[in-house]
């Protein structure tokens, strides 16, 4: 019998595909920074409304700097995120996500020295298998034209940064829920996206303000909204039930369900190859993380 949190980690990639899926059929350039800002903004009150009704902790010493070094990482990872949905096709660009342990373990590597063991070696190159076969059509070329065509795709690149950008926040982030609780840090955490972004948006949107609330933005931007904060909540519930690693591999069963989404929906091409590179990439990750 499959264990309760397996089906709440589950629920919550569910929600982390829909909602991509979702915010790839609204993004235009015109409102993806607005956008960004109230998938982030409107969940608040449900958020610090749990907070309140769980019991808010006092946060331990060294939360809010954790949080306060993350924030710049986190605001601009965000928008590159929406970037490349916007950019380049769902299938592509949801498995390079997994790429962010790889970072964890090369970033290491390269300033001091940290070795790499054997499964986590593995882990890269089923990783780096992964990544190639999102593109494997593009082999008839040559043979690393497959890495090419995806350096090619602006939106790959975004994803790739935004990987990177996410391989040092989850390390600060990991840091403030031990600190606190996952709601109160995500209660902390969003709020602060939000401010920081604010001056971002102004700035942006500067007598663009009707134009663009008159393209729906809002409304549009519910339903990912939603979901978003579901997924969210699915997470940390499981979190509090299981180890981190554990929900976190299930988790990135996202890629999986947003490449077979692409493929039903948006009809976009080569999903066999992608959702086998996907799966690759999901392998390598779920080594990494539970025996890296």
């Amino acid at each position: 019998m499959m264990q309760g949190w397996v089906l709440i980690a589950l629920v919550s990639a569910t929600g982390d595909a829909v909602r991509d899926l979702a915010a790839k059929r609204v993004l235009t350039k015109g409102n993806s920074l607005l956008f960004t800002w109230l998938i982030f903004a409107l969940p608040l009150p449900a958020i610090y409304t749990a907070d309140y009704l769980v019991g808010m902790p006092q946060p331990l010493p060294g939360f809010y700097g954790a949080l306060c070094t993350a924030l710049p990482l986190e605001i601009l990872a965000q928008i590159l995120y929406m970037q490349a949905l916007r950019l380049s096709p769902l299938s592509i660009v949801a498995p390079l996500l997994s790429l962010s342990p790889v970072f964890m373990l090369v970033v290491p590597l390269l300033l001091i020295g940290e070795k790499i063991n054997l499964i986590a070696g593995t882990g890269v190159l089923l990783i780096a298998s992964g990544a190639y076969l999102l593109n494997a059509g593009a082999v008839k070329r040559g043979v690393l034209e497959p890495f090419k065509a995806l350096l090619r795709e602006r939106g790959a690149v975004y994803m790739c940064v935004v990987a990177l950008l996410f391989s040092f926040t989850a390390t600060l982030s990991k840091k403030a829920i031990m600190l606190s609780s996952p709601l109160h840090y995500m209660a902390v955490y969003w709020t602060g996206i939000v401010v920081g972004m604010t001056p971002l948006l102004f700035f942006a949107y500067r007598g663009k303000w009707r134009n663009t609330f008159r393209d729906g933005a809002v409304r549009k931007s519910l339903l990912p909204a939603l979901l978003f904060v579901t997924a969210v909540f699915a997470a940390a519930y499981a979190m509090s039930i299981t180890k981190v690693t554990y929900v976190t591999t299930v988790k990135r069963l996202s890629v999986l369900f947003s490449i077979l989404l692409a493929g039903a929906v948006l009809k976009e091409k080569s999903i066999r190859e992608r959702f086998a590179g996907g799966a690759l990439m999901v392998t390598g990750f779920a080594l990494i993380v539970l025996f890296g």
